[in-house]
């Protein structure tokens, strides 16, 4: 799928909204926090595929946790609440509510364009069935006069029969257009391509006795099944429309027609001699064109090869083609639900909640002292009687908050978050020192300012 600058863009501030916003200080989240969040609806709102926008999320991401992991003095929970609260905050959920909103959007209009064409189809129908009442109106006095051309002329004649058949086709063709006019009023039927029950060979055979000279030859299979069905119809209509021009251009011509069923395509060749100047193109002529569309839409291919001496069709198409979709239908555009809109905002609070406080229990067990243990301690207390008391493995060093005294002359210090029970978010610090495994120093730190 091709992607146009302007998606393009979107995706590199989406990638950029993703990696800025978590490594970001307090400061700059005033600012930077609504840009990115405006940034990523937009992405989400103008960029069509779902798979770019996750692409440049994990990558700004991936980028973001790579440089908060490579940043000194920063804990556990601050990484990950800094991942967390910034990306899906400040950019999956507006990149989400974008493509809500798109998706939305998408959906109306497919709707009015249903609408349309529905209004079309239906005023083709009026259309259609208004010409069925004039052509049946005009083929009833055809077969009447035939009728009484026939009455008149002396049975066993040539002239007899020639004007039977004329009113036999009179009579075919009225039948033809009721039914028609009937799939018309029929909602979930296609229009039929041909008359009902009508194959190739039965055309070839049509053609025939009306006079056509027609070489007709079929290498492969007959059609069974309801696709197999369909793309013969297709080409039937191929034949017909070659079959009329032969007819209308060159009478009196033998008409070469070859079909080939043996391979996955089905490939229809027809071809017939011009005798004297080749036919001009008339400007309102709609048959090829219209084969080539009905081709088209169900995944064929028509060519056209005229010179002065021979004109020739050549029509291929799949055997398992699928019916054509009517005009001016799309691929459906799944509507994206209120409930989604309002549950994934929820679960990606609960999921982050959750997260958090598994971090900040785990921090808890890493770092944390409890003052009333801290009171417990003595200086001159060696490390075994000091590991009874304190279970954390503390830090190597205080955060970066912490104004922190002198510790005493080679002396090794551990640091303890002073926490009363894990929702106390604190910055207060113990500071435990020791000098050959003897407790030194105790401290109680606090933050600068």
């Amino acid at each position: 799928m091709t992607t146009s600058w302007k998606q393009l863009v979107l995706l590199l501030l989406l990638a950029l909204c993703a990696y800025l916003v978590p490594i970001s200080t307090n400061g700059a989240w005033v600012v930077l926090a609504p840009l990115a969040a405006a940034c990523s609806y937009l992405a989400g709102r103008h960029v069509s595929s779902l798979a770019h926008g996750l692409l440049a999320l994990g990558a700004g991401t991936l980028a973001a946790g790579v440089t908060l992991a490579l940043s000194s003095h920063l804990s556990l929970l601050t990484f990950a609440l800094n991942i967390l609260t910034g990306l899906v905050l400040f950019a999956l959920l507006p990149w989400w509510a974008g493509r809500a909103r798109r998706n939305a959007v998408l959906f109306r209009s497919q709707e009015r364009r249903h609408v349309v064409v529905q209004a079309e189809l239906r005023e083709r129908a009026r259309i259609a069935e208004a010409m069925h009442d004039q052509l049946g109106h005009d083929l009833a006095l055809l077969a009447l006069s035939t009728g009484g051309l026939q009455v008149s002329l002396e049975k066993g004649t040539e002239a007899h029969a020639q004007a039977a058949r004329i009113r036999e086709q009179a009579d075919e063709s009225i039948e033809h257009l009721h039914q028609i006019i009937g799939v018309l009023h029929e909602d979930g039927e296609q229009a039929p391509l041909g008359p009902a029950g009508s194959s190739l060979e039965q055309l070839v055979e049509q053609a025939r006795a009306k006079g056509m000279k027609i070489n007709f030859t079929w290498h492969g299979p007959s059609p069974q099944s309801p696709g197999s069905i369909r793309w013969a119809a297709v080409l039937r209509q191929v034949a017909q429309e070659a079959l009329t021009n032969a007819a209308k251009y060159a009478p009196h011509a033998e008409v070469e027609l070859e079909l080939d069923t043996r391979s996955e395509q089905a490939v229809l060749r027809i071809s017939n001699p011009l005798h004297g100047p080749v036919p001009p193109v008339r400007p309102g002529a709609t048959g090829i064109a219209s084969l080539r569309g009905a081709l088209e839409a169900a995944g064929g291919s028509l060519a056209v090869h005229r010179t002065k001496e021979r004109f020739e069709l050549r029509a291929c198409i799949a055997q398992s083609s699928s019916p054509p979709a009517p005009a001016g239908m799309h691929s459906p555009v799944k509507r994206t639900s209120t409930s989604m809109l309002v549950l994934l905002p929820i679960l990606a609070v609960t999921v982050i909640s959750a997260a958090l406080l598994l971090l900040q229990h785990a921090t808890y067990q890493a770092t944390a002292l409890h003052p009333s243990e801290y009171q417990k301690l003595k200086v001159g207390m060696d490390s075994g009687e000091v590991a009874s008391l304190v279970r954390a493995p503390g830090l190597d060093e205080p955060l970066p908050v912490i104004d922190e005294p002198a510790p005493p002359e080679n002396a090794q210090c551990r640091y303890y978050a002073a926490r009363t029970g894990l929702l106390d978010l604190g910055s207060e610090m113990f500071r435990l020192c020791f000098t050959d495994d003897v407790l030194v120093s105790t401290d109680h730190l606090y933050p600068a300012g």
